[in-house]
């Protein structure tokens, strides 16, 4: 249990409260359609989601499967596999 709080508390300090979103039925609505524009699984349509609905830089390890074809659809958001991350 302390190890779980710990990575809670890590994960809390990291991650922005902008990038937080409930994950209710009408936010995983709202990426369903994400799944057949791009054509990714549905967990990746839900770290879309919240990249594209808050703007922010979306970073993946997964190029071939995720950061490839989102490029491919030219969205409004930075996108980059962790190689070609400039920041």
């Amino acid at each position: 249990m302390d190890v779980a709080r710990k990575a809670k508390k890590l994960l809390d300090d990291m991650i922005h409260p902008r990038l937080l979103f409930d994950c209710d039925k009408r936010f995983c609505e709202s990426a369903y359609y994400l799944c057949w524009e791009y054509r990714v699984y549905s967990i990746d349509a839900l770290y879309l989601r919240v990249a594209l609905d808050a703007g922010a830089v979306l970073v993946s390890l997964d190029k071939e499967d995720f950061i490839d074809r989102i490029k491919r659809k030219n969205p409004e958001i930075e996108v980059y596999h962790v190689s070609e991350f400039p920041y």
